[in-house]
């Protein structure tokens, strides 16, 4: 005799998690947002956002017709702990559908969304990712780089010597492991960066600098560090990714 799916059954008591991309800025939404993903959007009246009022902003621009002031908003920001993580979904355990909206792109990468999926998961409440726009992977596939084996660091330290320090061991890891190295930077500290970058790679290590994906203003160029000295570009306070490969 068969026996029952248990974990189908008790999943299936939950509500859902809906993991939903946002535009990274182009202002055009129909280019970065399927417009099947409204048909789920509208029927939410419950997210987990990092700052209320750009949640409000993103999901007005993209076409929600809700009035908020019916809609729960959570918050998932740095200031979060464990302990808040299942008031957030509460609701998904008794059946409810929940979103869960990044800053800009897809949530859950260079954010705190992780910690909200994992509980989902560990709860049976079933995870939806949403098709949408990530700066990480159109900068990659937009680099030249070896897409096969690749790694995100996230921001590189802040203060300056252990920055250094990172970008060197970066370098030789591109080199060992044939390996891209992809990483970013809080915009106004971008030109700090990509000065750190120039002066302590290889003069034929290779960067890619992509700016502003998406938008009129969009910039992707890979060149050597040597290349770069030639004409370094201002981008402070331009969302940037950077990529190295050798």
């Amino acid at each position: 005799m068969e026996k029952p799916d248990v974990y189908n059954k008790t999943q299936s008591k939950a509500g859902k998690l809906f993991l939903i991309p946002v535009s990274l800025g182009s202002g055009n939404i129909d280019k970065e947002i399927p417009a099947g993903n409204m048909q789920i959007i509208n029927n939410l009246n419950e997210f987990i956002v990092e700052n209320i009022r750009t949640a409000r902003r993103s999901l007005r621009a993209m076409g929600y017709p809700k009035d908020f002031e019916s809609v729960i908003f959570h918050i998932l920001d740095k200031h979060t702990v464990p302990e808040d993580v299942p008031g957030f979904l509460k609701n998904a355990l008794n059946g409810k559908k929940i979103g869960l909206l990044s800053e800009a792109g897809s949530p859950c990468i260079a954010d705190p969304g992780q910690q909200v999926v994992k509980y989902a998961h560990s709860n049976n409440i079933m995870v939806v990712p949403l098709i949408g726009p990530s700066s990480i992977l159109l900068a990659l596939i937009a680099s030249g780089f070896n897409g096969q084996n690749f790694i995100f660091h996230g921001y590189l330290p802040i203060e300056k010597k252990q920055r250094i320090k990172r970008i060197k061991d970066i370098e030789q890891d591109a080199i060992k492991n044939d390996r891209t190295q992809i990483f970013m930077e809080t915009p106004y500290r971008n030109n700090a960066l990509l000065d750190d970058l120039i002066r302590n790679s290889v003069s034929s290590t290779l960067l890619c600098i992509a700016s502003d994906l998406t938008t009129e203003q969009e910039f992707i160029k890979t060149l050597s560090i040597e290349g770069w000295k030639k004409n370094i570009p201002d981008l402070n306070k331009r969302p940037t990714i950077f990529l190295i490969y050798k």
